[in-house]
């Protein structure tokens, strides 16, 4: 995930009311940069905007959820998937899961929560990969400088060592 405030958020839903729901809800929430969709191949079209997180139906009209999220995954492995589907299969979950998808939802009561609740713990998993990764920098930095400052120590040492 790229942007961790206000991530962008496409939203692919053919059901207008739960579309509506999901949509609200999200804004509600002060998820307010988001796209929505009818379908994967209208999504297509705007795919270089570079969505944060697309959040689809397993087995939506047209291409599948999980051969849209293959397509994709292809050129824009940075984008996070979220299915949010009726299906309550755990077979098709782990298997959606194990090929990238960040998390499975199934669609009731409690979705637009759980929906919520993935998209901060996406939030939070991307702050603490830039932590991690800025750590890892500084931690270079350091031992590069070190090594540096080794050197010039040891050039001195031999330079003043030759004219003695």
């Amino acid at each position: 995930m790229q942007e961790t405030k206000n991530p962008l958020i496409f939203l692919i839903e053919d059901s207008v009311v739960y579309k509506d729901l999901i949509a609200g809800h999200l804004k509600a929430k002060k998820f307010s940069n988001l796209k929505i969709f009818k379908n994967g191949e209208e999504c297509l079209k705007y795919i270089n905007e570079k969505p944060d997180i697309i959040i689809l139906d397993y087995s939506s009209e047209g291409i599948s959820g999980l051969e849209f999220m293959l397509k994709i995954e292809r050129e824009h492995g940075d984008i996070d998937f979220i299915f949010l589907s009726a299906q309550n299969n755990v077979e098709v979950a782990v298997k959606i899961m194990k090929l990238g998808a960040a998390d499975y939802i199934i669609k009731n009561d409690k979705a637009p929560k759980n929906l919520v609740e993935s998209i901060e713990r996406l939030r939070s998993a991307t702050k603490r990969e830039k932590q991690t990764k800025g750590f890892k920098v500084g931690v270079l930095g350091f031992f590069i400088l070190l090594f540096l400052i080794i050197m010039i120590i040891t050039f001195v040492s031999i330079f003043f060592d030759l004219q003695l």
